[in-house]
This record gives structure tokens, sequence and C-alpha cells, in this order.
């Protein structure tokens, strides 16, 4: 904790970037962030036993300060307050805000990269003969195979956190308005028989493409709505929210294909696949000398 402390306390004290200053007359944070440090050098934040680390606890402040003036900038601009505001005092204010975020993402990285470490050795022992069984049965738990990568190589581990602050920092940036992709107009088109030269005139998910013909303007624009949105939230990491967000548009069948890439765990398998025991035989004879026989057991 003295290694990180040390580190804490000099990047304190660099204070705010220039950048940052320039753009502070409205919202000065100077005072504050001298003040947090104070503190910690008096009596470190959540010092005497506490949970979280001093030096994390200073990042979080320092990320509470700056997300404070973000949101009490963020409110002046808003309108109809901020339309008032004289264009040169506008733009300023918004060179102010991006800087700020900015600031605010940087002492979030810190918290991000810096909340275990330095980290322990791992305590897991070597994979044993029979979890290499089972991943070469196609059993093993992918999720606990990443999750042991993790805890054991600190490299990858600070990529793994830098991966995670970026989705988080791009999850606030998701902006898009609810709507539907059920192609109404397009059906309606095809029920009324209404002249649809250069539309489409199957319905099924993959008519557009196969066909070469497009969907009516105002159902291509709701779905060019969904896509980016659903594009947003997987580059934000919230690939769930975006299957819920395909699902409640009316293309489930979009939302199974974002369960391509994630990992497999056995816990969420479902009953009809094999079973853990079943797995765990097929391992266990692959290394016994009458593995044949065992195996044919298992059929």
């Amino acid at each position: 904790n003295s290694r990180c402390r040390g580190q804490a306390e000099l990047l304190s004290r660099s204070g705010p970037s220039s950048d940052a200053r320039a753009g502070r007359a409205m919202l000065p944070l100077d005072s504050p962030f001298t003040e947090a440090l104070r503190r910690f050098e008096v009596a470190p934040i959540g010092g005497g036993g506490a949970e979280v680390a001093p030096h994390i606890a200073l990042f979080r402040e320092y990320t509470a300060l700056c997300h404070g003036a973000v949101e009490a900038l963020e409110a002046r601009l808003a309108p109809p307050r901020g339309e008032r505001l004289p264009l040169a005092e506008r733009r300023a204010a918004l060179d102010e805000l991006a800087l700020l975020r900015a600031e605010r993402n940087t002492w979030y990285l810190l918290e991000w990269l810096y909340g275990d470490w330095p980290r322990p050795p791992s305590s897991r022992a070597p994979a044993e003969a029979a979890d290499a069984a089972l991943v070469a049965w196609g059993c093993a738990d992918e999720q606990a195979v990443v999750d042991n990568l993790f805890e054991g190589d600190s490299a990858l581990a600070i990529a793994h956190a830098a991966v995670q602050w970026l989705e988080s920092v791009a999850y606030e940036r998701v902006e898009f308005a609810r709507t539907d992709a059920f192609h109404r107009n397009t059906l309606f088109r095809l029920a009324a028989q209404v002249e649809t030269e250069g539309l489409v005139h199957e319905v099924d998910a993959d008519a557009p493409s196969r066909l070469g013909l497009a969907l009516d303007p105002e159902d291509a624009a709701d779905e060019s709505a969904l896509l980016r949105a659903a594009w947003q939230l997987v580059r934000a990491g919230r690939v769930d929210e975006a299957q819920r967000l395909c699902e409640e548009c009316g293309q489930p069948w979009r939302a199974a294909t974002l369960d391509g890439g994630k990992l497999w765990q056995r816990q969420a398998a479902a009953e009809h696949r094999v079973p853990s025991a079943l797995c765990t035989r097929a391992a266990d004879a692959d290394g016994d000398p009458n593995g044949g026989e065992a195996a044919g057991q298992l059929h």
C-alpha cells in the first residue's frame, strides 16, 4: 500500500491538467482536489483495516468530484437555460465539459488498473490431466478457463481491466430512441397489394439481402436505428441489453445471433446437453489404461 500511496500522492500533486485548469473559470476543482489530498495525507481514506485500499478511495473521491462538476455543467447547458447562453460562452462550456469528462474517466481508469495491484501470486494449482481431458472432450467450462487465465497472468488481467474501462466509458455515450422493427409498413403494403416496385415481396429476416430489394423507407430507418443502438450496447459490453432491445423491437432472431460470442458455462447449460458427470467419466476414461472399455460404457 505504501507504494500505491506514493503513486497516488504523486498523481495528486501534479494536480489537474493544464488544459483542464484553463477551462475551469466556471467550475474550479483545484481546491476540492487539494482538500481531498490533505485529508488523505493526514488520515488515509479507507485506512484502519477497511476493505477498500486507501489509494483506491482517493481515486474514487477524485472521480466523484469530477463527476459532480460534469453533472453541474450539463445542467447548465441543458435547455432551455443552455439555449440562452451567448454562443462564445456555450462553446467554452462545451469544451470544458469535454475536459471534465476526460479527467473523470482518467481517474476512473486508475481505479480500474490499481484496484487489485500489486496482484498476489495465484493460489490455484496447475490444471490437472483430467481438466485437459475435459477440454479435449469439449465439456470444459469456458468461463472458468478464461477466469483462470486472468488470475494467472497479470498483464492479461490489466488488459482486461482496460477493456472494461473502455466499455464503461462507451456506455455513457449510448443514445437511442426506442422504436420497433416489425416492418409494419412493408407488411401493410403487401397485405393491401399496394404497388411495391423495388421493395421486398417477402418478409423473412433474410429477404432484403437474398432478394436484393429494400424495405419500406420508414421500416428501413427503424431497422437502421435498432442496429445502431445494438452496436452501441455491444461496444459498451452490454450484450444482454442489446439482446433484450432486439427482442423488444420484434427481432428475436437478431438477439439469438449475439449469443455466438458468449462463453459456455456448465452451470448455465440446459439439461439436454452433456451432463457434468458424463464429462467427468469421459475424462477419466481418457486417462485410464482401460479407457476404451470405459468410454464404450458411456454410450
